[in-house]
């Protein structure tokens, strides 16, 4: 079983400048205000790691499980008997592109980090979607 909760927006930022803010670590902490600081070992690929590390809480190692350029993009957090999976998606769509922004909890204990984290990672995604659209269209491609 799991726990999830997703958010979408209509953007006219294109497929390329959602991908850039999505694979900037630089913009983590820009578009996500619970962001401290992010940055990523390496390559962009399946497989990949970085460090996140959030307003109040240690940092913690992720690691990119779906890296589909101009489409997709997760990351998951391995949490005591459970992941936290943060998942991206971008799609055409009348008058622009929808992107879809998710957080997912799976294994034993995702009920009780559901409880614990899943109200205020919820409550956090129409920000963070409106900042990384925002920042996507002002920043283009840079």
């Amino acid at each position: 079983m799991t726990w999830s909760h997703h958010h979408s927006e209509l953007t006219t930022a294109t497929p390329a400048q959602l991908w850039t803010r999505w694979t900037t670590a630089g913009y983590w902490h820009v578009d996500d205000p619970g962001v401290e600081w992010a940055r990523f070992d390496g390559a962009l690929v399946e497989g990949a790691t970085g460090v996140v590390k959030t307003h109040g809480v240690p940092a913690q190692t992720i690691e990119f499980t779906r890296v589909e350029p101009g489409r997709a993009m997760d990351f998951t957090i391995r949490l005591p008997l459970a992941t936290l999976a943060i998942t991206h998606d971008m799609a055409p769509a009348a008058g622009g592109t929808r992107t879809t922004h998710g957080v997912v909890l799976d294994g034993p204990l995702h009920r009780i980090y559901a409880l614990l984290l899943g109200g205020t990672l919820a409550r956090g995604l129409p920000t963070v979607v409106r900042n990384v659209t925002a920042g996507a269209l002002r920043d283009g491609d840079a």
